[in-house]
């Protein structure tokens, strides 16, 4: 009889365990997709916010400055963050990376910093390059932009390559008055595989502009050559396709 009584017991318990270890499960699986939803809200917020000040100043025309206020999300992932050309995009890390994506008006530079938080961006209508350039408030250097071309004397900028052409870019550290940046710079420049991998990463010291060169192995798709401020995390990049 205590035999029998014992094994219900444990026959109990051991189904006690299984129900706490199964409402367990969902319940962080719930809580990590509450906080990833949060966190996509805030980057498409984030991304519409600068995307409507770049169209701002586009419409106010040449030397039109206008401020973005916004709230960046957690874990912003480098290996998909970039403003250029006519795009906005927040990559997402986690188990599965979401990219949140907007496009604009007119080409667009910009530096945007990985830290979650509240951030003020500067938004300056440049007529000169005619572009809309992004700068982050309260940093120097506050502009970190990339540009690629397919030629070594950097005359003809371009985006799109085929395996085994190189690419020769040029990093430039800028206050937010776009005044090139007077001093060494430590830079972290990281280029990016389609599939989000480090194809190559160095550290280059930086006065007030950078200028190297990689040449793309036949991997088809969309790289990233990434450039950022450590001590600040500020971020500028561009994107390449290859195919």
């Amino acid at each position: 009889m205590k035999s029998q009584t014992a094994i219900e017991f444990m026959s109990i318990v051991a189904l006690g365990l299984t129900l706490i270890a199964i409402t367990s499960f969902f319940g962080v699986d719930y809580i990590t997709s509450y906080f990833r939803d949060i966190d996509s809200i805030n980057a498409q917020q984030t991304v519409d916010t600068i995307s409507s000040s770049i169209n701002l100043v586009y419409a106010q025309g040449a030397g039109a400055v206008t401020k973005a206020y916004i709230n960046l999300p957690n874990g912003i992932d480098r290996s998909g963050t970039y403003l250029y050309k006519d795009e906005i995009n927040l990559r997402l890390s986690g188990k599965h990376s979401k990219d949140v994506y907007k496009t604009t008006k007119i080409r667009v530079y910009g530096a945007i910093p990985l830290n979650p938080g509240r951030v003020t961006l500067s938004v300056e209508m440049v007529q000169p390059i005619g572009a809309a350039v992004v700068f982050v408030n309260d940093h120097n250097p506050s502009g970190v932009f990339v540009e690629v071309y397919n030629d070594s004397s950097r005359t003809m900028v371009d985006n799109t390559f085929s395996g085994g052409d190189t690419v020769y870019y040029t990093i430039t550290l800028s206050d937010e008055n776009f005044n090139l940046r007077r001093g060494d710079s430590p830079v972290n420049m990281t280029i990016y595989y389609p599939n989000k991998t480090i194809a190559e990463s160095y550290v280059a010291n930086v006065h007030d502009y950078y200028l190297n060169n990689y040449t793309l192995p036949s991997i088809n798709g969309t790289w990233i050559i990434s450039a950022m401020i450590p001590d600040s995390r500020i971020v500028g990049a561009a994107y390449i396709k290859v195919g």
